[in-house]
């Protein structure tokens, strides 16, 4: 049993299309075809219902489960590392925090290792962000959210203080947790990690009869500083509104949450570019949390 043919198998099943993972693995649909017809022939079982979505029998489920397992065994090998093929295209999400904060620079320091780098970024939420990953329509995916799919590699890169704000002078300085909900919050959307930090106060036993949400932080912010409630929101991304005094901390009882920030990328296979990527944002993770004060406005303007 070929491994070349676990993993075509492994992307006709994820895209759904011997079509697409044609394109996926750059060989021709009759090869993919020949593949599958191989395999079925070797283990003399069906793998694939031949219908609209090429669903899996039986025994495909099976050997599906077998060729994640060999296929990211295979790309865990030390000796494959130095065999990385150049990449001129690099595909990367980013939630919220990270765009606020971060991607810019990023994106800055890629571009000008690799002037022919195609560079195309997607902001989102950390769950789209997940799915998007799982179906192979990014390469790497900065975000907030704990995953356990064993298709995925997920490291923590560091957290950011979570603190609550407001525009200046419409709530008190400190708020007990018992008031907290008396005053109106900006919420997270459910699928977001923060989401019950904002929603429990806001419907508590002490409820305001404004409550907004939102899952885009940007738009958080600019709620926020046009004095639309309290928001939860990450330190080092509001820096320059705090140092403009266009929001102010707003002291609760219990200390905020701080959140995390995470990279997630496939096991099923690896990329030069992503990992020089990584090794960046790392970088640039690292002043983002050694500066909570001036924020990663100042790390971004020190690497353009």
């Amino acid at each position: 049993m070929q491994i070349h043919s676990l993993e075509t198998f492994f992307w006709v099943y994820r895209l759904s299309s011997f079509r697409r993972a044609a394109e996926r693995l750059n060989i021709s649909q009759p090869t993919v075809s020949s593949r599958i017809r191989g395999l079925e022939d070797e283990l003399g079982v069906t793998l694939l219902h031949r219908d609209r979505n090429l669903t899996l029998t039986e025994q495909g489920r099976e050997l599906l489960d077998y060729a994640q397992k060999i296929l990211r065994l295979t790309d865990d090998l030390s000796f494959r590392q130095g065999a990385v093929p150049v990449e001129t295209r690099l595909r990367i999400g980013a939630n919220g925090a990270v765009a606020a904060t971060w991607l810019m620079a990023l994106a800055a320091r890629l571009e000008a290792t690799q002037p022919d780098l195609r560079l195309e970024i997607e902001v989102n939420q950390s769950a789209n962000l997940l799915h998007h990953l799982l179906t192979d329509q990014l390469e790497l995916a900065f975000l907030s959210e704990e995953a356990t799919d064993s298709r995925l590699r997920l490291e923590r890169l560091g957290t950011y203080p979570m603190v609550w704000v407001a525009r200046p002078g419409l709530y008190p300085a400190v708020i007990s947790d018992a008031q907290l909900g008396a005053y109106p919050i900006i919420s997270y959307g459910w699928q977001s990690p923060v989401h019950d930090h904002t929603y429990a106060p806001a419907f508590g036993q002490v409820r305001n009869r404004r409550f907004l949400y939102t899952d885009d932080l940007f738009m958080m912010i600019r709620l926020a500083v046009d004095g639309a409630g309290l928001a939860l929101l990450p330190k080092t991304a509001i820096a320059a509104e705090l140092s403009a005094h266009k929001l102010a901390v707003i002291r609760v009882e219990t200390h905020p949450m701080d959140l995390p920030i995470l990279v997630a990328r496939s096991r099923m296979k690896r990329n030069a570019l992503a990992d020089q990527a990584l090794d960046i944002a790392k970088d640039l993770m690292r002043h983002a949390t050694s500066y909570p004060e001036s924020g990663s406005r100042r790390v971004s303007d020190k690497d353009r």
